[in-house]
């Protein structure tokens, strides 16, 4: 059947990371774009939901809200610094919570955000999903092999 997650539990979500981050004005007209925002910790849940916003000047349609990426560490060192790889990047749109679920290939990760240049600022929320999370599939195999490993292990035992 596959993985169950119980999503639309408000109680299942827990708020992880949120900030406000504005571009600095060179001229009243001209700024310096929004540096990638990272989140300063690693995260252990494969499953985020991701909220941005920003002040849309009047006469602007902007939908676009800039990618999340996801990195890991490879372990190796270059320069003396750790190299880290992006392992996914996703599109993400203004003012919609954006569902990420994310394949459990390492068992943390790094996260962070490229927002459009022309923002002059940004909010970001992200939550991470703290509910039930289980494979039906692996479920249904663990309760066959569990008799089936009991029974050879009485037989071990009887010799």
């Amino acid at each position: 059947m596959g993985r169950i997650l119980q999503l639309g539990n408000a109680d299942n979500w827990q708020q992880i990371y949120n900030t406000s981050v504005a571009a600095v004005n060179v001229t009243p007209d001209t700024h310096v774009p929004i540096a990638e925002i990272t989140v300063p910790f690693l995260i252990d849940t494969h499953v985020l939901a991701v909220y941005i916003t920003t002040n849309i000047p009047e006469g602007r349609d902007w939908n676009f809200a800039g990618f999340l990426n996801q990195k890991f560490e490879l372990g190796l060192t270059v320069g003396g610094v750790p190299e880290a790889d992006e392992l996914s990047r996703r599109k993400l749109w203004l003012n919609r919570i954006k569902l990420v679920i994310f394949p459990p290939l390492t068992s943390t990760y790094a996260i962070s955000f490229d927002v459009p240049k022309w923002f002059k600022n940004v909010s970001l929320t992200v939550w991470e999903y703290i509910g039930a999370d289980f494979d039906s599939t692996e479920q249904t195999l663990n309760q066959d092999i569990q008799p089936t490993l009991a029974r050879i292990e009485s037989k071990i035992d009887a010799l």
